[in-house]
This record gives C-alpha cells, structure tokens and sequence, in this order.
C-alpha cells in the first residue's frame, strides 16, 4: 500500500490483543490516509482501558461489543449488532481471526464468532434486517483478510512500523502480566521461558517480564518469513486473503 491510497479498514476481532496483532496493517493504513476501526467482542474493563491506549498508538478507533465468551451463540441479536458495526463504517477491508485456527484455539467464543461474524458478513450485503437498522443501507463486498492463519497467502511488510506495534503491546498491561507468571507452570517450563529473557531475574515485577517476554516471542514470530530466507520483509504480519487475486496483468 503506498502513500494516499489508504482504505476503509475494519477489524472485526473477538479479543482486544487482536488489535495489536493486526497493528501493522491497521496503523499503516492510517498512515497511509485511510480510516482504521476495530470492533472486539470480548473484553473486561480493565483490558478496555488498556486498549483504548493502544488503539491511540496505532491511530485505530475501537469499539466494544461486550459479548459473553460463553453464552454467544450468533443469534439473532448478535448478528445485529455486527451488521450495525459493517453497515455504519463500510469497509473495503475486514480483517478477522482465521476459520482454521479458531477451530482448536482453545479460547472461549472462537468458534461461535467465528460463525457469527461470517454471517453477519453475508447479511450485512444484502437487504435484511432493514427495519431493526433503519437508515442503514446494506453493505457488502469487503475484501477479507483472515489474521495470523494457518496457512497464509500474504504478507504486511511492517518494518517501518514496527515500534509503533510494539509499544502498543507494551500497554496492554492486563495481558502481559499473564506472561510474566503462568499458574501451574512447573519449574522446568518456568527455566526454559526465562532463558528467553537474559535479564530475568533483574525484572521488577510479572508485567516487567511479560513486556519483555512477549516482546522475544513477537520478535520470532515476525520475523520468521524472513528468516526462512524466501521473504524480503523483515518484519511480517501474514494474513489469508479470502478468494481470489485479480490482476489487470501480472506484477513483480
């Protein structure tokens, strides 16, 4: 994506960290002249607060949907709400979690998002719901991206971005100490992650090792493409483009 050429651009996300996992995309976007928004399904106070913070750093607006992890079920309702969410922004781009991973991520909600959403994609194009949605018109034909899948097809090239990404994370305080200290970890697995981080045990406190864990664990993740020797970014957010590429011709 180059300069002035940004799009509408929604992530459509059942937890709030999902928008740091798509921050390259979104902030660059941004950048770029577009409009980035996130609308999350699942998220408590606390970790609200922490996102508004990272959102600010990655020039996204977010909104919460507050779901129950589990009681959702894409009912009626749901679907609503989510075609509220596509109608009033009206995306070029969706980007949302990956229908193969969410099937053994053991989170809670996935599956069921993971259906409602793709439903609520469907009905949002057509001529439903017209009357419990007055004065939104149908919306449809977004270009869909599905976020850190299992097999993807693309990449972000997000190198110029990639501080921005990663204080984002930095603020998601609430997450981060859970990297810091696991509950029930044995001692073994407790000496293997901390060799990750050298200075472990100078670390103030869980959220100082978190920061810094999570921080390790980023770093290969998004470096992998390149370092398989096949990719030029050096930083890179995969996504799985739903359908085809069309090209007028093809491009280098």
């Amino acid at each position: 994506m180059h300069k002035g050429t940004g799009k509408r651009m929604l992530l459509l996300g059942a937890y709030s960290m999902e928008v740091v996992e798509c921050g390259g995309a979104l902030l660059k976007n941004a950048k770029n002249g577009g409009v980035s928004h996130a609308a999350i399904a699942f998220a408590g106070e606390q970790m609200q607060q922490d996102l508004r913070r990272s959102a600010e750093i990655l020039q996204t607006s977010v909104e919460f949907l507050g779901l129950d992890t589990g009681k959702i079920c894409a009912s009626y309702e749901e679907k609503l709400a989510i075609i509220r969410v596509i109608r009033e922004f009206r995306p070029d781009i969706i980007l949302t979690q990956d229908t193969e991973h969410c099937v053994t991520d053991l989170d809670p909600g996935r599956r069921p998002f993971m259906t409602l959403v793709l439903e609520a994609i469907a009905l949002a194009g057509r001529p439903y719901a017209l009357d419990e949605l007055p004065g939104l018109a149908p919306w449809g034909g977004a270009v869909i991206y599905f976020m850190t899948p299992e097999h993807p097809n693309c990449v972000v090239d997000i190198f110029d971005v990639w501080k921005e990404k990663c204080a984002a994370m930095d603020a998601l305080h609430a997450q981060l100490i859970h990297f810091g200290k696991r509950d029930g970890e044995t001692p073994e697995q407790l000496a293997r992650r901390k060799s990750l981080v050298p200075d472990w045990e100078a670390l103030p406190d869980d959220l100082a090792r978190g920061t810094q864990m999570k921080r390790e664990m980023d770093k290969a993740f998004y470096l992998y493409p390149y370092s398989t020797g096949h990719c030029p970014a050096v930083y890179a957010e995969p996504y799985r483009r739903e359908g085809c590429f069309v090209f007028d011709a093809l491009e280098n």
